[in-house]
């Protein structure tokens, strides 16, 4: 991930990520993390957990439902809004 730039705009700062993916991922897949973090970002704060590259998609779904989970819990949980597809 390589910051590209940055500047204050109207109390606002505005940043541009880089974010390399691998090659073997579709155009479709970077879209959706793409969107995916615009998202968290303009509706919430994102949590992000760093795992193993050979993690299986059973070992993924149970590690992010063990973190949605405590989020829960906490009473952080954002609630989508109105008329919303989460």
């Amino acid at each position: 991930m390589a910051l590209q730039g940055h500047r204050l705009a109207s109390h606002r700062e505005i940043m541009n990520i880089e974010i390399a993916v691998p090659e073997q991922w579709t155009p479709g897949q970077a879209l959706a993390v793409r969107q995916l973090l615009q998202h968290a970002v303009d509706n919430a704060q994102p949590v992000i957990a760093l795992v193993r590259k050979d993690i299986t998609p059973e070992q993924l779904q149970d590690v992010y439902g063990r973190i949605k989970e405590v989020i829960r819990e906490a009473g952080l949980e954002v609630q989508p809004a109105a008329g919303s597809h989460s």
